[in-house]
């Protein structure tokens, strides 16, 4: 019962954390400072932070490749991820429209075991996909019915993201370093600063922060909230439940992201892209079970029964 306490603690962490880096984007759009150049100061801070939490806490030399497979996986699920996240909410995509698209994850990971890696899906998690892609379609069409200010090719960014922050969290949980948390997110926190670096040294240069509140404001929520909480709660429950209960839980962040959305910048929520959003979470509930079921009966299958009725250990 204490575990499965914890559990459900550390997932609902998780998925407000989670949720909190796509209103943290939409800040950053409202914020004096370039959101680029805010980003890669939310990355300079934040792994400065946990590089002195780190040396506080583990002074153990580490190898070189576990440093290098860590900093990967911050670059695939901090730093492209984000990117691609932020670029799409400056083009005019809704905080709630991205959070959705991104969420198809684990549908997008299955769909690519199916055609790559020749795994079998089953024919009601095919039609689950069919249902959560069209509500995703519905939504998208709400979103750009309600503002028009997100041109077509905008949409397909948050769809780098879902591809982005996938491959970092198979190789997360494939191929894990062995560090601990604090070295594992100065590492991962290290390869963000360094891409947004580049990205706001490559279209003008980096400023400085400056005195604005609102910015430091939006700094504090990306450090604090999305950063460590959201990547914090992300490496523990990977490390602790997996790679298919975590992508299970990023489909709780449009509710609550839309939620956050409607009360901190009053953003109108259309009947479409409610009804597309219901239809989105029903199709990956609908995938979710028909996954579950394959499994359990292609496990069946492999182990046969004994003339008595009893299974083969």
């Amino acid at each position: 019962m204490r575990t499965a306490t914890l559990n459900a603690a550390l997932m609902t962490g998780f998925v407000l954390c989670w949720s909190s880096g796509f209103i943290g984007s939409e800040l950053a759009s409202r914020a004096p400072l370039n959101a680029l150049d805010l980003f890669a100061w939310r990355f300079v801070i934040a792994a400065a932070l946990a590089a002195l939490w780190w040396r506080l806490l583990d002074r153990r030399p580490l190898a070189l490749s576990a440093w290098l497979r860590e900093m990967a996986v911050g670059a695939l699920t901090m730093g492209g991820y984000l990117l691609c996240v932020m670029l799409a909410i400056g083009e005019g995509v809704s905080a709630s429209v991205t959070a959705l698209i991104t969420a198809q994850q684990p549908l997008l990971a299955a769909a690519i075991a199916t055609l790559w890696l020749r795994e079998q899906l089953p024919a009601a998690a095919w039609l689950g996909l069919g249902v959560a892609g069209s509500g995703v379609v519905l939504c998208v069409a709400g979103d750009w019915q309600g503002s028009g200010s997100a041109g077509g090719g905008a949409y397909a960014l948050p769809l780098l993201a879902v591809i982005s922050v996938t491959l970092g969290s198979v190789l997360a949980a494939r191929r894990p370093s062995g560090l601990g948390l604090a070295a594992s997110l100065t590492a991962q926190l290290s390869a963000a600063a360094l891409i947004f670096g580049v990205a706001a040294a490559s279209t003008g240069g980096l400023a400085l922060p400056g005195s604005a509140l609102l910015t430091w404001q939006t700094l504090g929520w990306l450090v604090l909230l999305s950063s460590f909480g959201g990547y914090g709660f992300f490496t523990v429950c990977l490390r602790r439940l997996g790679v298919n209960a975590v992508s299970s839980a990023i489909y709780l962040t449009p509710p609550v992201t839309l939620a956050w959305s409607a009360g901190m910048f009053g953003e109108h929520v259309a009947p479409l892209q409610l009804g597309g959003m219901a239809l989105a979470l029903a199709g990956v509930a609908l995938a979710l079970l028909a996954q579950r079921s394959g499994r359990h009966t292609r496990g069946a299958a492999h182990y046969p029964r004994r003339p008595g009725g009893g299974e083969c250990a």
